[in-house]
């Protein structure tokens, strides 16, 4: 019996973030050779997305935070040195990295990473945690106090999906920190206990 209610959750939370996948905006970066320029469209509705274009140094180049819409941009990259570049999305659930490769009169683009980020649901008590860990990878996760001391620590290891809830309805009152931590990035998320 407990079999089949576990793989029931992980049938639903799969499903569920699926369809949420479905309703993320899509993200096309076309790279015009010849005018030495990219086009990044997005056809879907954006909500809290950030656009950052930055060089292998980390410098911004541009930025751009839209609140919601729909988004069609034009980069002429005529000035800027060979080399390679990241043009960089991210929103409340996904993270797109564009590796651009600028040469003396091409633009290309070299590579796509697409990292899920976790998703983190409050109430006002508790605070859900979902993460979908595709290669089973070691996830650490933690609550921090405002003193920074941590108060939870969890390693999570060879599990796909990875599912937390916090409850706070006895915690002292104060700011806390969740924080979620893979092999590649670190995510985190403030919650308020009064």
């Amino acid at each position: 019996m407990k079999r089949i209610i576990k793989v029931t959750t992980v049938i639903a939370l799969l499903l569920s973030t699926t369809l949420s996948m479905a309703k993320d905006s899509e993200i096309r970066l076309i790279a015009s050779k010849e005018a030495k320029s990219l086009v990044l469209t997005l056809d879907k509705t954006a909500k809290n997305l950030t656009l950052t274009f930055t060089d292998t140094n980390e410098n911004i180049l541009y930025f751009e935070k839209m609140e919601n819409g729909t988004l069609t941009k034009k980069f002429n990259l005529h000035s800027l040195e060979n080399g390679k570049y990241y043009l960089t999305t991210s929103d409340a659930s996904r993270l797109v990295v564009y590796t651009v490769s600028i040469a003396e009169k091409s633009v290309n683009i070299i590579e796509k990473k697409e990292t899920l980020k976790p998703y983190f649901r409050k109430t006002k008590d508790k605070i859900f945690v979902n993460f979908l860990n595709l290669d089973k990878s070691k996830v650490d996760i933690k609550v921090y106090d405002e003193e920074y001391r941590v108060v939870f620590s969890e390693t999570v290891t060879e599990e796909m999906i990875i599912e937390k809830a916090f409850n706070f309805q006895d915690a002292y009152a104060g700011n806390y920190r969740v924080v979620v931590l893979d092999s590649k990035k670190s995510y985190s998320e403030n919650f308020i206990v009064d």
